[in-house]
């Protein structure tokens, strides 16, 4: 974009050297008068139009001017060498090209502190996650423990008590808990247990929760 804006004053500066050349030449040879020399500048170099009133507040510095147009600069410098008005607008051009470049490195930052501000929500998101998940696990394995701990003592009691009298207690359970404590118990007391289920409910029963250990058996071998 600065190439560009120094392309098109250089070639404004020679247009403009070559009509004040070709004037001074006319003039030379008397081809222009004072008036016809007066028209010529009137239309090169207007007067500068009266401001209007605006209803929005003027706002100070570099950064809040507007960009003047080409013939606005001209105006202001009418009269001027050829060289110091091609000499102004450059610099013109120049600090308006600096205030882009200004405002262009100001939008980067703040979108890198979008970023930023983005990556650490994402952080603070997964942490947050991490935490939650850690929590529940810690809750299960205490809900596990708890269980297992009553689970045992249960099993201590049942390996003491008359066979007749786990047969009742295990007659009130469901047959998962039941497999859960023949597995767990040696097989000698196991089947001392499973001889209690005589009647043709209870060896229907006991038949099923045998099957069901055997097919845990077979799962766990495979």
């Amino acid at each position: 974009m600065k190439k560009l804006g120094n392309v098109i004053v250089l070639v404004l500066a020679i247009n403009f050297l070559a009509v004040a050349g070709g004037a001074v030449y006319l003039q030379q040879t008397g081809r222009l008068d004072k008036a016809k020399v007066q028209a010529i500048k009137e239309v090169l170099f207007p007067p500068p139009k009266p401001s209007e009133p605006t209803t929005q507040p003027s706002e100070s510095g570099a950064t809040t001017q507007p960009i003047l147009r080409l013939e606005q600069l001209l105006a202001q410098h009418a009269g001027r060498p050829a060289g110091e008005q091609v000499e102004f607008i450059q610099r013109s051009f120049d600090a308006q090209m600096a205030q882009l470049d200004r405002r262009q490195r100001e939008l980067g930052d703040l979108q890198r502190q979008i970023d930023l501000a983005k990556q650490q929500m994402e952080r603070d998101r997964a942490a947050l996650a991490k935490s939650q998940t850690e929590l529940v696990a810690k809750q299960d394995e205490a809900a596990r423990l708890a269980t297992d701990k009553g689970f045992q003592d249960s099993l201590a009691l049942y390996n003491t008590m008359p066979a007749k009298q786990v047969k009742q207690v295990f007659a009130s359970l469901d047959d998962a808990t039941v497999v859960r404590y023949l597995q767990n118990m040696q097989p000698r007391r196991a089947a001392q247990i499973v001889k209690e289920f005589k009647t043709p409910d209870e060896v229907q029963r006991i038949q099923r929760v045998l099957e069901s250990m055997r097919r845990a058996q077979a799962s766990a071998q495979e």
